[in-house]
């Protein structure tokens, strides 16, 4: 966070409410804390809530949040993963990634955060993102912006930026990687 998310707000002069949180001894407890930290921050502050993982960087103007239509209660990006790890199109494998999101102030959003939070706790060894993912795929009435990749541009193995995404907006650097097999 010191040498990623922090030094960008503030290079862009964005509001920001950055938290450290206790090590819960595991990397699920630990990204499960997610979908808890971003229902907090809803309710705390009382309006949209910009969610980005602490290993982001943001590389420009993150304007997009601003021109996102009201009728939208939620923001993510679908990863196309054979494209982005695999480097080969047609197959389709569609992840939801959580390192960039953007989350309304309204009752059908606070209502989503309620539902992921109470499943992040009760199944921790299931990555929060695909929680998510499984949530965002029943029937709701929540209307859903695709951000472009962009704007949650992830290193791949090769630590690059896939040339498929362009100039990337935000970047996220995986930094947990190191920690997601590390047992205490």
């Amino acid at each position: 966070m010191e040498t990623h998310l922090l030094p960008s707000l503030k290079k862009w002069n964005l509001k920001y409410d950055i938290q450290g949180i206790e090590d819960f001894g595991d990397w699920g407890l630990n990204t499960s804390y997610k979908a808890e930290f971003i229902e907090q921050m809803l309710k705390k502050h009382k309006e949209d809530v910009i969610f980005l993982d602490s290993d982001a960087v943001i590389e420009k103007n993150p304007e997009l949040f601003d021109k996102i239509p009201e009728k939208y209660d939620l923001a993510c990006h679908y990863l196309d993963w054979y494209l982005h790890w695999r480097n080969t199109k047609g197959q389709k494998k569609r992840e939801l990634l959580s390192g960039t999101m953007m989350f309304r102030y309204n009752p059908k959003v606070l209502k989503l955060t309620e539902v992921y939070k109470k499943f992040c706790k009760k199944n921790p060894k299931i990555w929060e993102q695909r929680i998510l993912q499984q949530l965002l795929a029943q029937p709701n009435n929540l209307k859903i912006y695709n951000l472009p990749a962009s704007y949650c541009a992830v290193i791949n193995h090769k630590k690059e930026i896939p040339s498929y995404i362009g100039t990337p907006v935000i970047v996220h650097y995986q930094a947990s990687r190191q920690y997601k097999n590390k047992r205490r």
